[in-house]
This record gives C-alpha cells, structure tokens and sequence, in this order.
C-alpha cells in the first residue's frame, strides 16, 4: 500500500492550469494534473456513460503492452461487466469510489477480471461517478499498478475532500444537453447483458448466468436469489450445456462475441444466426 504526502506546488499549477483552461479541452488535463499531484495514480481515464450507447473515451492517461487492445475490448462491451458502469446504469448516488465497494464477492475470479481487468496491470481503482439527470454520467478513474500496489485510506480520503471540486469542473465542462435532447439513447447496449441467454435458458438460468458474467460467486449468487448452492450449481451445469460452452472464460468470450453487431433482444439469437 503506498501513502505519499500531496505534491502542494504541482497541485497549485495544475488547479491554475485549471482555472486557465476553464471552458476549454485543456481543462481536463490540468484535473488529472491535480489528481495525481494528490494521490499516486499510475493510470487515469475519463469515460463518458450515456444509456443506451457505448462509452466515449475523453481522456486516457494508461500505460502498458496492451493498452490498446485492452481499451478496444473495454469499448466494444466488456464495460458492461466493470462495476462502475454497472453501478452507474444501477443508479449509484454521485460520489468518489472504491473498486472494492462496487466490485462483488468474487470479482478478481471473474472471467471478466482475469481476461480484460488483470491485462490492464491495474491493481486498485478509485473513481468518480457523476451522472446527471439526462442519462449521462462521467466516470474519472485513477488506477495504481504493481502487484501490491494499493490506495491508501488517506488517498481515498483527499479524493473524497476534493470530490465537490471534481463534481463542479466535470459537470460544467460536459454540460448535459437541453431538455428532451438525450431523450433518444435508443440502442439496446443495456440491455445486453439484462437480456443475454434469455431465448436458450429458463429465467433462472438466465438471472444465474448474468450474475456469473458480473463476477459474483455461487454463495453470493445463492444469496441473492434465494436458493441454495447446489441449486445455482445444478443452474450453471444445464446454462452451460445449453450454451455449449464449459467455462466461465467461453462464456465471457461469448457474450463480448455476440455484442459484435447487436441490435437488441437476446444478443445470442442474432450473433447464433449470422454464425
């Protein structure tokens, strides 16, 4: 765990930066300046959320081999298994987070976690998550690499401190549109992932299934829909034979596949005909 005292000058240039920049695309780098002059983030992005479409990326400050390519699967539909996405279309107070208080039980086991979160190198995040009453919702993420690399308690408090900041700077800069005028997020995204499996499985396979993808274990899963263990077992085995598939890791590789050119419903019944 790394606690690092803030850098008081390069935070006094980076939020002048701010003030200079106030109004324009240069107003976001002097944030992530003044982010990082507080705590030791490694990795910085801001996502832009909106209903019913894919992410925009507005700021990327990672590093990494495959930085690119992990990018590229986030974007095409991996984001709807990240728990601060799934905390923002779950509707999540505004606030600054820790990715353990959104993540579920059993998160670093999840396919998701092993295929896309583990590849980035990021070993803790913090983030803010600031949606507005349009549909939309910035997401600005700090991330720490190294296999031990955690924020400390005090990081999370400074970035806790400085939330009302961030809060006013990022909503001012993406102000949401007029009234009426993000009434039109009609691509089905969301509902990928709400629908994924529905046409092949019974209800309860398909809820134990989205909660597989999600990264929740059998007894959180167990625990959620008020079955036992062996139940949510017995739920997987006939998923998993219905689907064809014999792991998590197939399963994870078939929802990102069948998102490919989804235009709603079960993304499984389009992606299994055009194959």
């Amino acid at each position: 765990m790394r606690d690092s005292k803030p850098d008081h000058r390069a935070l006094g240039e980076a939020l002048a930066s701010v003030v200079r920049e106030a109004g324009t695309p240069a107003l976001v780098g002097g944030l992530v300046r003044a982010l990082r002059a507080l705590v030791p983030a490694d990795d910085v992005m801001v996502v832009l959320y909106r209903h019913g479409l894919a992410p925009e990326l507005a700021h990327d400050l990672s590093a990494g081999p495959q930085a690119a390519v992990n990018l590229a699967t986030y974007l095409k539909g991996a984001y709807l298994l990240d728990p601060f996405y799934r905390a923002f279309a779950d509707g999540v107070a505004p606030g600054c987070y820790r990715l353990q208080q959104l993540a579920p039980s059993a998160f670093r086991s999840s396919e998701y976690y092993r295929l896309h979160f583990a590849r980035t190198g990021i070993a803790d995040e913090i983030g803010y998550l600031l949606p507005d009453a349009g549909g939309s919702c910035v997401h600005l993420s700090l991330g720490v690499r190294g296999a031990s690399a955690r924020f400390s308690a005090a990081d999370y408090r400074l970035l806790l401190d400085f939330q009302p900041l961030v809060d006013e700077l990022l909503r001012r800069h993406w102000a949401p549109p007029e009234p009426g005028g993000n009434r039109m997020l009609t691509t089905q995204l969301d509902s990928a992932l709400k629908f994924f499996g529905r046409d092949f499985l019974t209800d309860r396979e398909t809820e134990v299934i989205q909660l597989l993808l999600r990264g929740h274990s059998t007894k959180s899963i167990a625990a959620r829909l008020g079955i036992s263990p062996e139940t949510v077992k017995l739920h997987r085995k006939h998923s998993y034979a219905k689907l064809d598939v014999s792991s998590q890791a197939e399963l994870f590789h078939l929802f990102i596949d069948a998102l490919g050119s989804y235009r709603g419903g079960d993304p499984l019944t389009g992606y299994l005909n055009r194959a």
